[in-house]
């Protein structure tokens, strides 16, 4: 009669597997996904963890199918099988009615897809691929077992116990932008002909209204006209120009190549690839020259290496402006007018000629 024993091969990440042996023969079947080994004997102990009992209600199924074969190969007298039969009867009874799932569940499944869909993201735009593996570091985070579940496992009390867990951190919006992360990775899988259930199509992402970010005329003109320090210079400078060129982010700022024949600005928005054509105004001509690039329109790429960089640094002193100096031997504090100021406001505000040459 043959043995059988389940094990975790670590030179297989982990990969579950069955190790069959008759006549001093063996072989190995793999059972689809990954464990580690302190999962695999807690599973198979008597009091496994809650987190567990999916694995040790799984285990305790496939071994009675085993256990039921062995019964079967002694009443027909084919208990001298070979291994290798032994192991396609093995195979043919615990997966002939799931494998369909295997084949569209693969190796690694969620997560397996998740880096798969991130990974589509890698060019040109980074910054976006960077998010999706935020969201998955969170999610690494939340449940250590990640690296073996499968989509089946994502369900609505999971998600909403991962929200828990961001909860601590996270304000609500920013709970929903990595929830909205893995719906946009489900949907992926299913234009991929993936056979899975959405559990997004029975949980709603509520949302909280966010303070809005803008500028009344006056305080843009205040922002546009007021005294700054000479490292602050530049980047007031290119919040207006972002302003002038109708909320350009600091991402496609950065990469500008040059003006055309006919006075505008063409470029192809890094995050969602839109054309844009905007005509170049006078006084976004003068801080275009003042700033003027050897290879870009701009010589941003020649102070900073990439475009998140000059961000963060100018978002960083636009916080700051107007800000009156510590006193010296005290620490610094941030008492300037406009102390949330960014260049996401730049976008929020309706320009126009008319401002431009008054401001």
């Amino acid at each position: 009669m043959f043995t059988s024993k389940f094990y975790v091969d670590t030179k297989r990440n982990n990969a579950l597997m069955v190790r069959i042996i008759n006549n001093r023969k063996k072989v190995e079947l793999s059972m689809g996904f990954q464990m580690d080994e302190e999962t695999l004997a807690n599973a198979m102990s008597d009091k496994p963890k809650p987190k567990n009992l999916r694995y040790k209600s799984l285990l305790s199924h496939w071994q009675a199918i085993i256990e039921d074969l062995k019964i079967d190969l002694v009443r027909q007298h084919k208990s001298d099988m070979d291994v290798k039969e032994i192991k396609g009867i093995v195979s043919s009874a615990i997966f002939g009615e799931q494998v369909t799932v295997e084949q569209t569940e693969p190796s690694g499944q969620f997560v397996s897809w998740f880096c798969k869909f991130a990974d589509t993201h890698n060019s040109p735009n980074t910054r976006t691929r960077k998010d999706y593996y935020h969201t998955l570091s969170k999610l690494k985070s939340f449940d250590p077992q990640l690296a073996s579940l499968g989509f089946a496992d994502i369900t609505v009390g999971w998600l909403e116990d991962f929200d828990k867990f961001l909860s601590s951190t996270c304000k609500l919006n920013s709970r929903n932008h990595h929830l909205r992360n893995i719906r946009a990775v489900f949907k992926y899988a299913l234009r991929h002909d993936l056979d899975i259930r959405n559990p997004f199509d029975r949980m709603r992402l509520k949302t909280e209204q966010t303070e809005k970010r803008s500028l009344t005329i006056e305080e843009l003109r205040e922002v546009f006209t007021m005294e700054v320090l000479p490292y602050a210079e530049i980047y007031r400078d290119m919040f207006k120009l972002s302003f002038m060129l109708i909320g350009i982010n600091p991402v496609d700022l950065f990469r500008l190549k040059n003006i055309s024949s006919h006075g505008r600005v063409d470029y192809r928005r890094a995050k969602t690839h839109k054309p844009y054509s905007i005509k170049v105004e006078p006084e976004a001509l003068d801080i275009i020259r003042k700033y003027k690039g050897s290879e870009n329109l701009l010589m941003l790429n020649e102070r900073w290496k990439l475009p998140e960089s000059f961000g963060a640094a100018t978002n960083k002193a636009l916080r700051t402006l107007g800000a009156k100096p510590a006193a010296r031997g005290r620490k610094r504090s941030n008492n300037a007018k406009f102390s949330e100021l960014t260049m996401y406001w730049a976008r929020q505000l309706k320009s126009s000629c008319f401002i431009i040459q008054r401001c």
